[in-house]
């Protein structure tokens, strides 16, 4: 059914999306780094004294992050008019977390945030696969063609990628985290939480690089057909 233009799903690029990307990040760290100046405000407005202790500084940072991953997907369903499952699902999960985090003041509910997203990624894409369905594809919403065995490689070095990542969040998190004291600032902390903002990002970026000559190699360009086109045509 033909849909009447400007009334179908569009598609996030340019600021926008990398706004709805990072715009969380920036903000978890961006409560960290702030958190002498927050951290008294946000007590005074909760009457608590969680945010402005001495280990308060991940709380402060994931009391503008939830907001931040709340306005960005709230955007990025209004902007493009539908909702993803699997991004639905990774949603549900790091506000879930992020609150357990506040419920039971135990931080390690965030450190595994990554982890669990990044084996969730895995899990789905391969599940997707095996079951004939490719979800990567669903994911890049059409932003390029490829013949369907090039979107199978390139889902199998994601699977692979994300679960990567989450083995390295987990020896990360624990090998950095494992001295921190309840009540203390720990530069442990700081550091699994900038690899994690930081590196993590480059990583992915890297990775996608790396990808580029597949993706050269098989998109199509506007107006191209491949044989299993035209054998459909016929």
């Amino acid at each position: 059914m033909e849909q009447a233009p400007g009334t179908g799903p569009v598609k996030l690029e340019g600021n926008e999306k990398m706004a709805v990307e990072f715009g969380p990040i920036f903000a978890l760290i961006a409560g960290y780094v702030l958190h002498g100046r927050l951290g008294p405000l946000l007590d005074n407005l909760f009457g608590s004294d969680l945010f402005s202790a001495d280990d308060g500084r991940l709380y402060v940072g994931l009391a503008l992050f939830i907001p931040a991953f709340l306005a960005a997907f709230a955007f990025s369903v209004i902007r493009t008019k539908r909702v993803v499952p699997l991004l639905a699902v990774t949603g549900v999960l790091v506000i879930g977390l992020g609150i357990l985090t506040f419920v039971f003041q135990d931080k390690r509910f965030f450190y595994i945030k990554p982890t669990i997203v990044y084996a969730i990624t895995a899990a789905a894409l391969a599940g997707g696969q095996l079951a004939g369905k490719n979800f990567l594809k669903i994911l890049f919403d059409g932003a390029f063609e490829m013949p369907d065995e090039a979107w199978k490689t390139l889902t199998w070095r994601f699977v692979w990628f994300n679960a990567a990542m989450a083995l390295a969040n987990e020896i990360l998190w624990r090998t950095l985290t494992s001295g921190c004291v309840v009540g203390e600032d720990c530069a442990g902390e700081a550091w699994w939480l900038g690899i994690k903002g930081f590196g993590f990002t480059i990583a992915y970026f890297v990775f996608i690089a790396a990808n580029a000559p597949l993706l050269m190699k098989h998109i199509k360009d506007e107006g191209e057909k491949t044989p299993s086109d035209e054998n459909a045509e016929g």
